[in-house]
């Protein structure tokens, strides 16, 4: 039996007022920075400033405010496996009977169809006796000419009727959609990923269907060191600041 996170009572706007003098004199250090022209002394300041709130967030971090969230995350986190743990199989089973309804109504539109097309035959066979009863009634009566025309008139056969709810079961409702195949793992099905891609590229409408990583696009152009650039993409050359020991880290896994 798992165990019930303990949530903690306190006022979260209580434990977050010890904050309120330090972050807004950080608030004003940033707003000193963005109004100073580039200098050195600017420079000096941000890297006095960074500390700061470096120290700010580590004192946050340290703060029953930061317990109190964890506290709640884990209560969240707890509520969320047992929500679930009882709505997933039902999720299953919903989707399972989606899957059904839909195959269903698949099947029955194509036996549908194939039953008008059935009767539309029928139908088709009857008029084409009935003309050739007639054509051979007025060749009877002494009538070529008129039973020739006869034979050469279209053929119309009455049409036909089937009752489009033949085969629904009662009460369902169902429309008729488009949607992008997928396999086991919930992923979208390509059969050319890069027909795809190409046609993505050249219908400037449908960009919005691409998803861009900014954290995997940066690896790649800080790995290659700007020399990869896809076109297209606006780049920017900047520095992050890292502390001695990260910096050593850094080294040390290049070599």
């Amino acid at each position: 039996m798992e165990q019930v996170p303990a949530i903690l009572q306190e006022d979260p706007q209580q434990l977050a007022q010890p904050f309120d003098v330090d972050l807004r004199l950080l608030i004003d250090c940033g707003n000193e920075l963005r109004e100073m022209k580039p200098s050195l002394l600017r420079a000096n300041l941000a890297l006095e400033y960074s500390q700061k709130a470096k120290r700010f967030l580590e004192e946050v971090e340290a703060s029953p405010l930061r317990e109190h969230a964890r506290r709640l995350h884990e209560a969240h986190r707890f509520s969320t496996t047992l929500l679930n743990r009882v709505s997933k199989p039902a999720q299953m089973v919903l989707r399972l009977c989606m899957d059904i309804r839909s195959d269903w109504e698949v099947e029955r539109r194509r036996r549908l169809e194939t039953e008008r097309r059935k009767l539309e035959a029928q139908a088709a066979h009857l008029a084409e006796e009935q003309r050739k009863a007639e054509v051979e009634h007025l060749q009877e009566l002494g009538k070529p000419d008129e039973a020739e025309a006869r034979a050469q008139e279209p053929l119309f056969a009455p049409p036909v009727n089937v009752d489009p709810d033949l085969g629904k079961p009662q009460g369902e409702i169902m429309v008729e959609v488009w949607v992008p195949k997928k396999d086991e793992s919930g992923e979208i099905v390509f059969s050319d990923l890069s027909a795809y891609l190409r046609w993505l590229a050249d219908t400037p409408a449908m960009h919005y269907l691409v998803a861009h990583k900014f954290a995997k696009l940066k690896k790649l152009l800080t790995d290659n060191r700007g020399t990869v650039q896809p076109p297209g993409l606006v780049i920017e050359h900047k520095f992050e600041s890292r502390t001695r020991r990260e910096a050593e880290g850094v080294e040390e896994g290049d070599e």
